[in-house]
């Protein structure tokens, strides 16, 4: 199979991967470190309602897995009611907010607030192209030359990786351009890493990617070619956590890793505003 069918396999079918598996369980995200991103999400959030008139935003969280980054904004003070968790998985028990089991962003409503992308696009299906050729792979991880891309993905190659060898990801743009439909009047943000190759992950270590079932599989994403899509603008995550202020000796450590341009810190941001004609009141 190709990459990205390998890739849809693994997140989206109800006996993949991570249909079967906690996230929490095969790698940790800057949502696992302290609860710096949610305040950055709830900040953006009152932001982009003041900014747009709306009175009762929505913060839909595209990829909750176990719900984190939902209990950390209730911790918050945000309420409940508007807040939405959208993942392949079902409801984590006891989590008092509103649950989309599904697959996105065709499972996205309409709504006005704030939609946070954190790590989803990079589980969104990647072929990848190696001189011209789509790389298939078999269930061992055995990786071969298969045919040739198409004209489309060989211009978006050119395009972004300077040549006919890299990730095409023109899944993830189409796909980041519908989730951005779905926000009314607010504001949409993707969080994400670049990369060239399809990785995978078993219990915190790095492993071969395989389509079997036993591994994650995620590929980075370039986030400058959604941007191309939607508009916005595109930040590394050591100047989005630049200049805010630890209260503790562990926040302060916390801070670190997530500036840490080595690490945590060379993410991107892409922030999008949104503002449609023909918005929900």
């Amino acid at each position: 199979m190709t990459w990205a069918q390998a890739t849809a396999r693994t997140h989206q079918q109800p006996d993949g991967f991570s249909a079967r598996h906690r996230a929490q369980d095969h790698f940790a995200t800057s949502v696992s470190v302290g609860d710096h991103v949610a305040r950055v999400v709830l900040e953006h959030c009152e932001d982009a309602a003041r900014r747009h008139g709306v009175r009762h935003p929505y913060i839909v969280d595209v990829g909750s897995g176990d719900g984190r980054l939902l209990r950390q904004l209730l911790d918050l003070g945000f309420p409940a009611g508007q807040l939405i968790g959208v993942d392949v998985r079902p409801a984590p028990s006891e989590l008092p907010v509103g649950w989309i089991q599904g697959v996105a962003p065709a499972c996205l409503p309409d709504f006005d607030g704030l939609l946070f992308a954190h790590e989803f696009l990079d589980d969104i299906g990647a072929e990848r192209v190696v001189d011209g050729r789509v790389e298939t792979v078999d269930a061992a991880g055995r990786v071969t030359a298969g045919g040739c891309a198409d004209d489309e993905d060989l211009a978006w190659l050119r395009r972004w990786s300077g040549g006919g060898t890299g990730l095409v990801g023109r899944a993830r743009d189409e796909a980041w351009a519908r989730m951005v439909a779905a926000v009314g009047r607010g504001e949409a943000i993707a969080v994400d890493f670049r990369g060239n190759r399809h990785l995978g992950y078993w219990r915190g270590r790095r492993v071969d990617a395989t389509p079997d079932g036993r591994t994650d599989i995620c590929a980075g994403v370039e986030l400058r070619s959604c941007r191309e899509r939607t508009g916005g603008r595109l930040v590394p995550q050591h100047r989005v956590f630049a200049g805010r202020r630890a209260d503790s000796v562990i926040e302060h450590a916390e801070l670190a890793v997530l500036r840490d341009r080595g690490g945590l810190g060379a993410f991107n941001w892409l922030f999008t505003d949104v503002c449609s004609v023909g918005s929900r009141p």
